[in-house]
């Protein structure tokens, strides 16, 4: 059995950090000394693991994509029925929504989407959350033998604004973060579901 590359389990564990210095900082103010201070390795380790900065956002940009499903793939693996699936993932969203900080990545991203590249990660990232979100949604539909009058495709997409006004509301502090998760739970719950259960 192939060892696990030492690169990738070094990107692994030093993503998190660059992520949470892209969030703080934004792209063009962040440097690549800065990020290296914050990983405790020096710059030129960094630049063994990514080309440039630019590489290192992007990695960044992904890595929110895939820290976030896997989360989703835990809560989904506890529970039982699509059902309860949906609602737990619901409930961890409308209370987790944001809490680090990456929407701020994903934010800089939009600001810098006249870059190709960037322009590319950001757009594959929003299709991979929206077919992810869809697929969860027809799931819980086909189910419950429900068929509401907004398509999974525009569910899923809606879902995605919803979180992006949600991170706005974190972000600017216009709702307390009780009402916040509220409105979230609700909204989504109505948009899955057709109901507000």
């Amino acid at each position: 059995m192939p060892r696990p590359s030492q690169i990738d389990a070094q990107r692994k564990r030093l993503l998190p950090i660059v992520c949470q210095v892209f969030s703080e900082l934004g792209y063009r103010r962040t440097t690549t000394a800065e990020l290296a201070r914050r990983c405790h390795v020096r710059e030129n380790i960094l630049y063994r693991l990514w080309r440039d900065k630019r590489a290192m956002f992007l990695a960044a940009i992904d890595d929110i994509f895939q820290s976030r499903v896997d989360r989703w793939n835990q809560i989904l693996a506890k529970r039982p029925t699509p059902r309860q699936a949906v609602e737990a993932m619901v409930a961890y969203e409308a209370k987790h929504q944001g809490e680090f900080g990456f929407y701020r990545v994903v934010f800089t991203a939009l600001v810098e989407a006249d870059d190709p590249e960037i322009r590319k990660a950001i757009t594959t990232m929003y299709q991979r959350f929206h077919t992810r979100i869809q697929d969860m949604i027809e799931t819980n539909r086909e189910l419950d033998q429900k068929t509401p009058g907004i398509s999974s495709d525009a569910t899923a997409w809606a879902i995605i604004g919803l979180a992006t006004v949600s991170n706005i509301i974190r972000e600017l502090k216009l709702l307390r973060p009780r009402q916040r998760e509220e409105m979230f739970a609700r909204t989504a719950q109505y948009l899955i579901q057709g109901d507000s259960r």
